[in-house]
């Protein structure tokens, strides 16, 4: 005959399953962003260092004040890590 002990297991086990399933799908799309949100770091830091030697190549059209803030920026910028 129809076992109901048997057919609770089994749902069960049916929804721990589904929760595990949902729960690694959900940690490998967390994986994801993060590895994108490293991608678009490191294109933003190349971006900077870009704009830092063009920056340094064009030194004399600064004021001596804005020269100066812009050296403390690099140099924070550089010291970030």
């Amino acid at each position: 005959m129809f076992d109901f002990a048997d057919a609770v297991k089994s749902v069960g086990e049916a929804f721990t399953s589904l929760f595990n399933y949902f729960s690694k799908s959900k940690e490998a799309q967390s994986e994801s962003e993060v590895i994108k949100d490293k991608r678009k770091a490191e294109r933003a830091n190349n971006i900077a260092e870009e704009i830092f030697l063009l920056v340094d190549k064009c030194r004399y059209g600064f004021s001596d004040k804005d020269w100066d803030a812009y050296l403390d920026l690099k140099k924070d910028f550089n010291n970030k890590d």
